[in-house]
């Protein structure tokens, strides 16, 4: 496994640093990383090794891929799925609060007899929060394993407010737009996105450019059935710069997020706040506005 990436962060915390100096930057590190299919603890082993790294390099937070304990290996959920408060969870928030961090990416989440495609949201304090992906995508067979979620993913956290989405979420704007409404800065994509990098590449950088903040995305590498996870990872900025990308091996992506560039882009000309909902919803119900 490639740890290399590209500009890794020295030297002090960058967060606590530049709050003092009233700059508020965030490193954050991608882990693009193969996911064994249904050999939770292999993909344990493999993610503390980025956790460590990223740790190193003294990161706040950590993006997983979607579902990196267990891969696809629906069949097998109902063994391999988790409660929150099971080993995984427990593992991430010891790592979590050793290394002053945020951890997030997806895992088959065990409640109440059902199964969930959840993001546990783990920070030095704890279990922060969870999102479970709303969106089931029907060509991988998801909503015949997985309950959907009802809940978007956006929480307060030490740096400010953040956004988290699931891989098939991308493909549904309003869902990004409502968090830039709510004013959130940074969203966190976790995914296991297949063959189809140019859809990747456009949405993500759509979705950073229509609402004006970070994406910062994590995609696995690997395979299942005739699917090819492509990586690329990528952090995108609220001007549609691409900071960083990977390619498709496995590899620890680390870079640094400015967050003033969100309130320099709205400051200019927010388009969020130039909608006209009153249209869309009257054409949605069949008539013009004033009809």
């Amino acid at each position: 496994m490639g740890l290399v990436g590209s500009n890794p962060t020295p030297g002090a915390k960058m967060l606590h640093r530049c709050l003092e100096k009233g700059i508020l930057m965030v490193t954050v590190s991608l882990a693009q990383m193969d996911v064994q299919h249904g050999d939770v603890e292999a993909n344990r082993r493999k993610a503390l090794k980025f956790i460590e790294e990223a740790g190193r390099r003294r990161s706040d937070v950590l993006v997983l891929p979607e579902l990196w304990t267990t891969g696809y290996a629906l069949d097998m959920l109902p063994k391999l799925a988790e409660p929150l408060n099971g080993e995984t969870v427990s593992m991430l928030k010891e790592k979590a609060a050793q290394h002053n961090m945020y951890i997030i990416g997806s895992m088959a989440e065990l409640k109440e007899g059902k199964i969930f495609n959840t993001v546990p949201l783990v920070g030095p304090e704890g279990l922060v929060g969870a999102y479970s992906k709303i969106h089931l995508f029907k060509l991988l067979k998801e909503h015949l394993y997985f309950t959907p979620g009802r809940k978007l993913g956006v929480f307060d956290v030490k740096f400010g407010r953040i956004g988290v989405a699931v891989c098939y979420d991308l493909r549904f704007p309003e869902v990004f737009r409502v968090m830039a409404l709510k004013g959130v800065t940074t969203v966190f994509v976790v995914a296991a996105f297949p063959n189809r990098l140019n859809h990747w590449r456009s949405m993500l950088y759509s979705r950073a450019v229509e609402n004006q903040f970070f994406m910062v995305a994590a995609n696995r590498i690997g395979s299942y059935g005739d699917n090819r996870f492509f990586g690329h990872s990528m952090v995108i900025d609220p001007d549609g710069e691409i900071l960083v990308e990977a390619g498709e091996t496995e590899i620890l992506l680390t870079c640094e997020l400015a967050l003033g560039k969100v309130k320099q882009a709205r400051s200019r000309l927010f388009h969020a706040e130039q909608r006209k909902p009153e249209i869309y919803d009257a054409f949605l119900q069949g008539k013009q506005a004033g009809d």
